[in-house]
């Protein structure tokens, strides 16, 4: 009668194992669990899955080899009833994808790969391309012409050419135009303005005019090789002079819809024309106050050193409107309260009259200080592949000049805006620590193993700067990102049968000194080549990573170690699967008749299932504790109730309103499941 009431039950078990899967997912009638349908997750496809997106952080593979497919990107928490990833401040998508854009006040917001190709003139200053994995992740902003920082909140001040230096020549380039019967027009961009619509009959004077109109250049000379066109049957090329704009100059980019036969380009840095003149790269400086002034970034104004003028400047030393400190003349070097360059330089008093400011301060008066430097979060890449150049306050903080320091992002910190801020508060929740993606490769391992990788030790390998920059949370019993989330005990899967313990067998052959076993990166205290079973078994349960095992020698013997060899079963009773081998270094044993050796193999391998509440239950991740499903209860590890604090013991009885209390690593406490 019982064996009949027994077997019922069972049978109804059995049913309730996979229930319904809620709905969204397939019970496989063999093993009783869920297979969830796309966008489920959990045991009992319970839980609503978050996306994914390339890690931020994560542990290296391999050598150089990380940025794996995360939840959340590894940058947000997933709520997994709703399927909704909640990002860390700085970052933004579905999946925590991007990294957002700041204000942008000023400008507008592009990706890595946009800023590569953009040359705007202002910004980003060659064409080329970036597809790296950060190329569609990481946004910043693309600055109005007048404007920079990180966030295009500052004003630039004008450039110009210093008054004092001489010797000096402007930009010259050359615009090449043949147009055998074409019609239509074309038009000059430069710095963030683009002309007018110049046809390829105009004359020198409506080329001049046109590029006059653009706000972003001050004074230009234009003549023709031949002709009175710009362009002509048999071509002409303009050589085109920046009278009023110092510096090497980029280069004019055309915006051209001239339609038959045509031929239109430009010419710089020294290259011939193709229809006769030389261009050549500007040697004036173009300096910010033209080197004789500070700029206050909050208004875009100089503030000129006494004798210099701000107000009314062409650029070519003349006076004009640009407003860059690039006329007059001076016969004393900048003082501070009577002090030459604030004490902080030296001042050539004789010709020049500019300050050479010792490091960290720099200005006209050497009252200001540089900002810390870092490799840039945001840049227009240089070359195919090769971006994130070094930058004040990494591209993602303002610089205070007059205490040389960052004002960061929200989401970055570091003295140089260069490190990802981790998250929680305090950091990492109080419940773990900081590390780069550097020092997280030194931590990578296999199967508890340590798998020698690393990560940005290799310069010629192309890869985001995240070496140093990204900072995140590390904790055990902690889940990673913020270490506000618990994880909970581990155990086997009690509806699979026929499981066993990991063996491992120790020989040893010594009669003196001492040895340690090491496993999963913790290793015991000494263990003397005449300990006892008990002795090796205590050392070993007092590592975290074991907790509990049981050892035993062959042979009668009594001493782990002796001169004819002694083997040692360790029986693995608390960490489950297939295990990685003990370690035993037999550096410190002795052998009074030779070489003495220690050698550890595996005779049985481990076979449990090793699952996050064995698979049976939901996580409490406030708590850390596992909620069983109906029927699981907590077990010794053996199929029996226990005190494992998984979900690894199956009754016939509903478990509904059963009490017990579990026992973790690190705390005891009493649930419900």
């Amino acid at each position: 009668m019982w064996k009949v009431v027994l077997a019922a039950a069972v049978a109804g078990v059995a049913a309730n194992l996979c229930n319904t899967c809620n709905g969204n997912g397939v019970c496989n009638t063999a093993t009783r669990r869920c297979s969830c349908f796309a966008g489920f997750t959990g045991p009992r496809c319970e839980y609503v899955a978050c996306p994914t997106g390339n890690a931020w952080w994560d542990f290296a593979s391999a050598v150089d080899t990380a940025h794996a497919p995360a939840t959340c990107s590894n940058m947000g928490l997933c709520s997994s009833t709703t399927g909704v990833c909640d990002c860390s401040a700085g970052f933004t998508g579905a999946a925590c994808e991007f990294m957002a854009c700041p204000a942008c006040q000023s400008g507008h917001c592009i990706s890595m790969r946009d800023a590569a190709a953009a040359n705007d003139g202002i910004n980003f200053f060659t064409s080329t391309s970036y597809s790296l994995w950060d190329a569609d992740k990481i946004f910043g902003c693309q600055c109005s012409y007048g404007y920079t920082g990180y966030d295009c909140s500052q004003r630039t001040c004008p450039v110009g050419d210093d008054p004092l230096t001489t010797g000096q020549s402007p930009e010259v380039q050359l615009l090449n135009c043949l147009c055998n019967g074409c019609t239509g027009y074309f038009a000059l961009y430069y710095e963030g303005f683009l002309t007018a619509n110049i046809a390829p009959s105009a004359t020198a004077t409506q080329l001049t005019n046109a590029l006059l109109a653009l706000t972003s250049i001050h004074g230009i000379a234009v003549t023709l090789s031949s002709g009175t066109t710009v362009c002509s049957t048999t071509g002409t090329t303009a050589s085109i002079t920046f009278t009023n704009n110092g510096g090497d100059l980029p280069l004019i980019q055309i915006r051209s819809v001239l339609s038959g036969t045509n031929t239109i380009t430009l010419s710089s840095k020294g290259a011939v024309g193709t229809y006769g003149g030389t261009s050549a790269a500007g040697t004036t400086e173009g300096l910010p106050c033209s080197g004789r002034g500070d700029c206050n970034p909050s208004t875009g104004i100089c503030t000129c050193v006494p004798g210099l003028r701000a107000a009314f400047i062409t650029g070519a030393g003349n006076p004009g409107i640009l407003g860059d400190c690039g006329a007059g003349t001076t016969t004393a070097c900048p003082t501070v309260l009577g002090k030459v360059c604030n004490n902080q330089g030296s001042c050539d008093g004789t010709t020049q009259y500019r300050c050479e400011c010792n490091p960290p301060y720099t200005g006209a008066y050497c009252t200001n200080l540089l900002c810390p430097t870092g490799a840039a979060w945001f840049d227009g890449a240089s070359a195919t592949n090769t971006a994130h150049a070094v930058a004040p306050c990494s591209n993602r903080g303002i610089c205070n000049p007059s205490t040389g320091t960052c004002t960061c992002q929200a989401g970055f910190t570091g003295a140089a805006c260069d490190l990802l801020a981790c998250p929680g508060s305090p950091a990492c929740s109080g419940q773990g620590s900081c590390k780069t993606m550097q020092q997280l490769a030194a931590l990578s391992s296999s199967n508890g193993v340590l798998i020698g990788a690393t990560y940005g030790n290799t310069p010629t390998t192309p890869r985001r700067g995240t070496t140093t920059k990204s900072e995140v949370a590390t904790a055990k019993r902690y889940s990673l990102e913020s270490c506000i989330l618990r994880s909970c005990a581990y155990g086997d899967d009690p509806y699979i049968s026929g499981t066993v313990d990991e063996q491992q067998q120790i020989l040893c052959t010594a009669d003196g000194g001492f040895f340690t076993l090491s496993f999963r990166q913790h290793t015991t205290s000494a263990i003397s080549a005449s300990a006892t079973a008990a002795t090796v078994q205590t050392a070993l349960q007092a590592l975290a990573s074991i907790v509990s095992a049981t050892v035993t020698f062959g042979g009668g013997a009594t001493t782990v170690c002796s001169a004819t060899g002694v083997v040692t079963t360790v029986r693995f009773t608390y960490a489950q699967g297939n295990l990685p081998l003990l370690i035993a270094p037999v550096t410190d044993l002795t052998l009074s008749t030779g070489t003495p050796a220690i050698t550890v193999t595996e005779t049985v391998a481990g076979t449990k299932a090793n699952l996050e509440c064995s698979g049976r239950g939901t996580c409490d991740r406030t708590l850390g504790r596992c909620n069983c499903y109906d029927y699981f209860l907590s077990s010794d590890g053996y199929g029996n109730v226990g005190t494992r604090g998984d979900c690894g013991y199956l009754t016939p009885y509903s478990t509904l309103s059963t009490t017990i209390t579990t026992i973790t690593t690190t705390t005891t406490t009493t649930s419900t499941v």
